[in-house]
């Protein structure tokens, strides 16, 4: 029997690792936050590195983990990918592990089953970013967090503190978390011993690995000073909404991941398109997470203390993103609550699993196996197959098919040069200017102050927004390109479809709603004011010679035909 469980499991886990690395290459490049950690990992300076890592506003482990793994293997970007699909392998067995400890190995095969099949597991496998990692890392601590609640070994409660201590040190939420988790933790530990001196022993145990604990705090302080005083213009693209609350849950039931980057505040955007019933979100999407509801909620009626347990950690410290979320001070999506979906997967599958009607539990666990899987293979934006439209990749292919020349004037906007190096050649060497998300505050309105911008941007600027064209933008194209450029000379602007959509005519009826306007991410305003006054600044004297796609990019080249 025991070598029969051991064949499932491999088979589970070689399915689950064909899953991720089905369409594991993407051909448009890293998207800026992949970018961006894979810049800071490939620095050769150790000083710079650090620096970068302190700047950054996540704790610091997944760029050193990140670092040694550019070091061994591969620097392309399918065998940077591998670094987030290995993790992501290795937390199906623990999964497995965590249902076999909760109840049984049939619990443990559903819960290793259901991770391998994951969507949200599988994106966030072939992704270039900390959450596969963080699944990992969380999945372990879930197991010992049943084995220390269930019977508090030294060793157990030596590997808890552990791992908690890996969370702490790979994403700044984790902090919450784990404090949560050991807040509960040890309160569920002195109220359930009896025996005084077991007690003592369970005090001085705590105490003696609580310092290690105190030591890390102290160590990453710096990081989280900075956190705590991090201002980003990229922590404004949208808005609190309570459709974000649902879709975090069908993110991680369902096979259709919405809730990923910028989500629509409504849910209706998804039950209905073009005025018509959206039944493959129903089916694919609802229905899924209803079917997992059902389990969550059939667990919290057992009588099993330890899932009582989980299920209080994981609310408070959701609770706590939704509160943080609404005050602004961050974006609501699905990747910032990793560390709860472990849990939640055990929750959801210990209920099922527990349905006392033999044929009701089979048709349940049956369909939303099959639900997801159906979505996997058959969609064409299921998550293995769903494509990274706005990486950089995409911006460098759009330059080589236009007929700009080398030396020609290249204007982009959001992101610097250095954003987009890792796939520039020599050949390359276009004029480059930017005005980008971490600069646009000299160039739109003479601002010097960004952290005042960001706190303040839409008070400071509305009366700028009415500016059509904005002045500055028309004065700063004049003096840096158009005076320099001869008839028959092309420039490029480069835009970013997702922040610089709104038309001027679009901003001006934004403007005169006030409640629309504060709802309206400031980050959208300021790109597509830069955008549409670019655009304008070239109306007179040049011609749009081609505007070509990829992805989120849009490249417009327009050629001079007159001074």
């Amino acid at each position: 029997m025991k070598n029969n469980n051991t064949f499932k499991l491999i088979l589970i886990i070689v399915f689950g690792f064909l899953l991720r690395i089905w369409y594991i290459d993407k051909p448009e490049g890293f998207w800026y936050d992949e970018y961006l950690g894979w810049q800071i990992a490939a620095q050769d300076n150790l000083w710079l590195f650090f620096q970068n890592i302190v700047k950054n506003c996540h704790t610091p482990l997944y760029f050193l983990y990140l670092k040694f793994w550019i070091f061994f293997f591969n620097n392309s970007d399918t065998a940077l990918r591998y670094s987030s699909v290995i993790p992501s392998i290795f937390s199906i067995p623990i999964m497995y592990l965590v249902g076999k400890e909760i109840k049984n190995y049939k619990l443990g095969f559903l819960c290793a089953f259901t991770t391998a099949i994951s969507s949200f597991s599988i994106y966030f496998a072939q992704e270039l970013r900390p959450y596969s990692l963080l699944f990992f890392l969380t999945s372990i601590s879930l197991l010992f967090t049943i084995k220390v609640l269930r019977n508090p070994k030294k060793k157990d409660l030596f590997l808890f503190f552990i791992f908690n201590t890996l969370i702490i040190l790979i994403h700044t939420l984790g902090i919450i978390y784990v404090f949560i988790l050991l807040t509960i933790t040890i309160y569920y530990l002195i109220n359930r011993l009896d025996n005084t001196a077991k007690k003592s022993t369970i005090y001085n145990l705590l105490i003696y690995l609580l310092f290690p604990i105190i030591l890390i705090f102290i160590i990453i302080s710096p990081f989280l000073y900075n956190i705590l005083t991090y201002n980003s213009l990229s922590q404004f693209w949208t808005n609190f909404s309570t459709a974000k609350i649902l879709l975090t849950f069908t993110d991680y039931f369902s096979p259709i991941q919405s809730n990923i980057l910028n989500t629509p505040d409504a849910i209706n955007f998804f039950l209905y398109q073009n005025g018509e019933i959206n039944y493959i979100f129903i089916l694919f999407g609802i229905l899924p997470t209803l079917l997992a509801f059902i389990g969550i909620f059939n667990g919290i009626k057992s009588k099993n203390k330890i899932i009582h347990y989980l299920l209080i950690i994981i609310s408070i410290f959701f609770i706590y993103l939704i509160l943080i979320s609404y005050t602004g001070r961050m974006v609501l999506i699905t990747k910032y609550s990793t560390e709860m979906y472990p849990a939640l997967i055990l929750l959801m599958c210990y209920g099922l699993y527990k349905l006392k009607n033999k044929k009701i539990r089979l048709i349940l666990i049956s369909s939303y196996l099959i639900l997801n899987l159906f979505y996997i293979f058959a969609a064409i934006d299921s998550a293995p197959k769903r494509t990274r439209p706005e990486g950089h990749r995409c911006v460098v292919e759009l330059l080589r098919n236009s007929r700009l020349k080398q030396d020609d004037f290249v204007v982009l906007t959001y992101y610097d040069k250095d954003k987009f190096e890792r796939y520039l050649t020599n050949n390359d060497n276009y004029n480059f200017y930017s005005i980008n998300k971490f600069n646009f505050n000299y160039f739109l309105y003479n601002e010097p102050d960004y952290k005042k911008v960001i706190n303040y941007g839409s008070i400071i600027y509305r009366d700028k927004f009415k500016e059509y064209p904005n002045k500055n933008i028309i004065s700063y194209s004049k003096n840096n390109f158009q005076n320099e450029m001869k008839i028959g000379d092309r420039i490029g602007i480069i835009y970013l479809n997702n922040v610089s959509f709104f038309s001027n005519e679009n901003i001006q009826k934004i403007l005169e709603d006030k409640n629309l306007y504060n709802r309206t991410p400031f980050i959208f305003l300021v790109f597509s004011t830069i955008k549409n006054s670019l655009m304008a600044s070239f109306k007179d004297n040049y011609k749009i010679d081609s505007i070509t796609h990829a992805g989120d990019w849009t490249l417009v080249v327009y050629v001079k035909i007159k001074d």
